[in-house]
């Protein structure tokens, strides 16, 4: 399905223009004297391009280091979220290439779904062949950016390749009863004619795809019992792994819930006709000890046994073993989402008011001790496999059922003797039938009779295939796996492959999935993890979540209809529509075609390049906050091109004669500004490196950048430029700490930097490799004599920032830094009443915070949750 690299570069190469040469001898274009142009940009670009995308080989000793971004739907064109999170990954992944790491960073595609039928519906083409052009064209746009993905790695998740294991794992869930098919109320989109499962509903009951309002059916639909795992996903949460997961972990939480009640399935009758029931409560002993059961008159359940009265509904007790009186009533205390509810008289006296308001007769007035019968409860139900698993009363299982053509066939066979049975995995793919013509009718696999007529593997009797695919969430829960592993043709990947590379090290992408897929994989994870597949269960380590890029839109206020840009002119401090006068709304919302408010990221690159382009989005707001996307921010960062151009430049110039000067600075000045000098550079680098490598503001790492610049600007004596070291030092970090984020840009600064005389740093001060390209240096570390910063937070508020000598901090220790802080006024009169917990962040080479919380601020704490207690 797939171009290879090579081909596209030879398919391309007009614009790569492939160089023979290595980085070693590659040379810069010598423009120096030129004023620097977006055409001198571009031909830098073309110049460097297969540098900037060469695959630096790793020792694979070396220790890994996972940069994930969350990979894209195909539809054809990138749009300005694509460049942002893109950007944003490949600067990470640079970034970690120079500090030593082995560096993974794959891409794919997440390539089933409506939008691609939907769109191959309209043009009367098979899904298949629309999805391959849309990668195709896709894959071009991303090399254009160079983003420096491993392409060797890359996937898409409707090659059969891929999704034969997505139903192999889909088997697996079913062999330990966590798949299952069964009758229930779905929200049906009448335009995509598809069940969605109830996270892709919106708040106002529309889909989240076509916009339609769902429709209530009841259909026989395939789950997977993701609740099972609630308990053990909510705990998660709280686990070490997980970092800078911010309010993600409040939306996990709030999407689970709190785990306070267990569900038992049950079997209810009426007659002749059974149906198994899913019973929850938050009191296990009335599993054992409850008398009768209630539901509500509009359940689901109710609704597929006609004509019956309260006399007939019975329920089985699979924990006593014993059949329960079921009555109908809307006025039991149901819990949140639920429908049924079991009472025990004897033991409750909420629920004897409601015995006595139903006439039912309280068969036993038996005590009994509460705690310890609802540990016999749960004991019970899990030594059965009957359920038992702590859950939320709002937690529904993953409705993964889809009724269209584009996605993972089910790996079932039904057979009206077996029952459901299991695809065997030698039969694996089971692939998708070929379809000639994708007119204006939905195609669904149930319309396909030659497909779904099959035999049954137990008894080779006529059977027919499950016609129902799997939502795409199932493709995209465990990707993240098969990256590590993607030629295995035995297995979905090998454990050795992934153990020490998982979980993930940095997870790029849009908080619009923090919810639904961040949950999904998760399971998926734990899942895995409990078959013994994968050495940790949680999937990511940590999560830079980015926020969308916006564009200014605008709109009549009579009509709230949107118009171009062009239509409107600014009177005053008021925006007019041209020729009418028309008042006109301005506001910065997420961009769209509709609203004439998108960017288009081939304009950028035509206009002002790819790392001008990269560096933009990157620059003035970090990834997690939304980035108001406008042509006004562009002097800034042109300007900063422009004066490290200038920069190269002069620094070419007084190096290629010494003793250019008409003042001679004494040695003093000389050291002097030598000294300032150093303690910049030492500055930034400590503070670049901190928001390159921990925080992940990449745009405060940039502005950092912009600073150190300013400095070796800043009046600078030809002297200096000419033979200071530390001025060489220092003008060589910059280059090498932006270059993850203008990588031809950088490549082409460096190759002028390393041509001039008169060298003066050697490799061995400064791990500068004169003889090798800007991507292939180390990143700069602070010298060891330099101070860095050791602050104190006492409750949350900075009370000291000492200076500690940079080999000296590397070794403190939460023990001897706390002795340190003590000793400062501002700490000790703050932690009087006494230290409740420490906490202490060593960043080597950035700096230290320890973190005092007192009884005070705990006391504090404890009095408010009081106060709201009584309230």
């Amino acid at each position: 399905m797939f171009f290879s690299l090579t081909k596209i570069f030879n398919k391309y190469k007009p614009f790569f223009e492939y160089k023979t040469l290595c980085h070693r001898s590659k040379s810069s274009l010598g423009v120096w004297s030129e004023d620097l142009s977006t055409d001198i940009k571009l031909k830098i670009e073309r110049h460097w391009s297969k540098d900037v995308l060469s695959q630096k080989k790793i020792d694979n000793d070396t220790e890994s280091f996972y940069v994930l971004p969350m990979f894209p739907y195909p539809s054809g064109n990138l749009h300005m979220g694509h460049v942002r999170v893109y950007s944003i990954s490949d600067t990470i992944a640079r970034f970690h290439k120079l500090d030593g790491k082995n560096v993974i960073h794959p891409i794919g595609w997440d390539a089933f779904g409506l939008p691609a039928e939907n769109a191959a519906i309209e043009r009367n083409i098979p899904p298949h062949q629309w999805t391959r052009s849309n990668i195709q064209s896709m894959k071009m746009q991303l090399l254009k950016l160079s983003f420096d993905f491993d392409w060797e790695r890359e996937l898409s998740t409707c090659d059969p390749q891929y999704y034969k294991w997505t139903q192999y794992i889909f088997l697996k869930l079913f062999e330990k009863g966590l798949a299952y098919q069964c009758r229930a109320k779905v929200n049906w989109d009448p335009i995509d004619k598809t069940v969605l499962a109830d996270e892709q509903v919106d708040e106002f009951g529309c889909s989240w795809r076509s916009g339609a309002k769902v429709e209530s059916k009841i259909l026989t639909q395939w789950f997977i019992k993701t609740t099972k795992y609630a308990k053990k996903l909510f705990d998660g949460l709280s686990s070490n792994i997980l970092e800078d997961w911010k309010d993600i972990i409040n939306l996990q939480k709030h999407w689970i819930g709190e785990c306070n009640g267990i569900v038992v399935r049950f079997k209810m009758t009426c007659g002749d006709k059974k149906k198994p029931i899913d019973i929850w409560t938050s009191e296990p002993y009335k599993l054992i000890h409850g008398e009768f059961i209630t539901i509500k008159k509009d359940s689901i359940y109710l609704q597929e046994m006609e004509n019956m009265i309260n006399e007939d509904l019975k329920c089985f007790n699979p924990i006593t073993k014993c059949e329960m009186p079921v009555y109908i009533t809307d006025d039991a205390n149901y819990a949140p989402e639920r429908d049924i509810y079991i009472a025990s008289p004897s033991n409750n006296e909420e629920d004897f008011m409601l015995s006595k308001s139903l006439n039912v007769p309280v068969i036993s007035c038996k005590q009994v001790n509460i705690e310890i019968e609802n540990k016999h409860a749960l004991e019970i139900a899990q030594k059965n496999d009957i359920g038992g698993y702590l859950v939320s009363s709002k937690l529904k299982d993953w409705l993964i059922s889809r009724q269209r053509y584009w996605g993972t066939p089910i790996p079932i066979i039904h057979c009206d003797g077996c029952g459901p049975v299991a695809v065997p995995l030698k039969d694996l793919p089971i692939t998708l039938p070929h379809v000639e013509s994708f007119g204006s009718d939905i195609q669904t696999l149930d319309k396909l009779a030659e497909w779904i007529d099959c035999t049954c593997p137990k008894c080779q009797k006529k059977a027919k295939r499950e016609t129902d695919t799997m939502d795409t969430f199932v493709d995209s829960s465990w990707y993240f796996y098969r990256f590590l592993d993607p030629g295995n043709n035995e297995k979905p990947f090998d454990k050795i492959k992934v153990s020490g590379k998982t979980p993930v090290n940095i997870y790029i992408g849009g908080k619009e999935h923090a919810v639904l897929h961040l949950y999904y994989a998760r399971f998926m994870s734990y899942f895995l993890h409990s078959l013994g597949w994968i050495p940790s269960p949680e999937p990511f380590k940590k999560l830079v979540v980015q926020g969308m890029v916006m564009g200014q839109s605008y709109k009549l206020k009579s009509s709230g209809k949107y118009i171009p840009p062009d239509n409107v002119v600014l009177v005053g401090k008021e925006y007019k529509l041209k020729n009418t006068g028309e008042s006109v709304l301005a506001q910065w919302e997420k961009m769209s075609k509709s609203k004439y408010n998108g960017e288009n990221p081939e304009r950028l690159l035509t206009t002002y390049g790819c790392d001008t382009t990269r560096l933009l989005i990157l620059s003035d707001v970090p990834p997690e906050t939304s980035r108001r996307w406008s042509d006004a921010t562009l002097p800034g960062v042109l300007n900063w091109q422009h004066r490290l151009w200038l920069t190269i430049r002069d620094f070419l110039k007084h190096r290629s004669s010494v003793n250019y000067s008409n003042e001679q600075l004494s040695e003093e000045e000389f050291c002097e500004h030598e000294r300032k000098i150093w303690d910049a550079k030492n500055y930034f680098i400590a503070t670049t490196t901190y928001h390159f490598k921990h925080t992940n503001k990449l745009s405060v790492g940039i502005s950092r950048l912009q600073s150190l610049t300013n400095t070796l600007r800043k009046n600078l004596p030809p002297d200096v430029i000419a033979k200071s070291k530390e001025f060489e030092s220092a003008l060589a970090s910059l280059i090498i700490m932006l270059s993850p984020v203008t990588p031809h840009f950088c490549s082409e600064l460096w190759a002028g930097f390393v041509s001039a005389p008169n060298r003066i740093c050697n490799q061995s001060q400064t791990n500068i490799c004169w003889d090798k390209n800007v991507l292939e240096q180390q990143w700069p570390k602070v010298d060891e004599q330099y101070n860095l910063s050791l602050l104190c937070k006492v409750d949350g508020a900075d009370r000291c920032d000492l200076k500690i000598n940079a080999a000296e901090l590397i070794k403190l220790d939460l023990e001897n830094a706390l002795n340190i802080v003590v000793k400062e006024e501002s700490v000790a009169k703050r932690i009087k009443s006494g230290i409740f917990k420490t906490k202490y962040e060593l960043y080597p080479g950035c700096r230290a915070i320890l973190h005092i919380f007192t009884n005070r601020k705990l006391k504090m704490k404890e009095e408010c949750e009081d106060i709201a207690n009584k309230q």
